[in-house]
């Protein structure tokens, strides 16, 4: 009887020392942790593309989502509300931590915020003066040439 009492004990003692190992906490974040600080980390940058494209100065609030979704090939989806009616969708790339890999509005926020063009991105607020300078370096360029436009 007391062999099988210490047997059992053993067991317990060995299956308790088991359990409590495999739920050991490391310390780690989960991927969707990680994934939710990256998104929370870019929120700047997302405002940033956002009021890019508002050339009518229309939005007025913008609300992120506490959830992120995590794509197969790597990317992050974050969803936000605009003004509490018109949704914006963007997808984060781990590896470029100054843009927006990608976004989509609907077609009527974009008419809105007077973007007529939303296959072309409008360049953020840093972006702008490279842009200039491009077109008179071009007529530079072509007056070189003796070609006016």
């Amino acid at each position: 009887m007391k062999k099988k009492f210490l047997t059992s004990l053993f067991l317990l003692l060995v299956l308790s020392t088991f359990l409590v190992a495999c739920g050991k906490d490391d310390g780690e974040m989960s991927d969707q942790e990680k994934a939710e600080k990256f998104a929370e980390e870019m929120k700047p940058k997302m405002e940033e593309r956002i009021h890019a494209e508002d050339y009518n100065n229309f939005v007025k609030t913008i609300k992120f989502e506490k959830n992120v979704e995590i794509s197969p090939m790597g990317g992050i989806f974050v969803h936000a509300t605009i003004n509490d009616k018109y949704d914006v969708s963007f997808t984060l790339n781990y590896n470029d931590k100054n843009d927006v890999a990608t976004y989509s509005f609907d077609d009527e926020l974009a008419k809105k915020m007077g973007n007529f063009d939303k296959d072309k991105p409008a360049p953020l607020p840093n972006e702008k003066n490279t842009s200039q300078n491009t077109s008179s370096e071009l007529k530079i360029i072509l007056s070189k040439y003796k070609l006016n436009l």
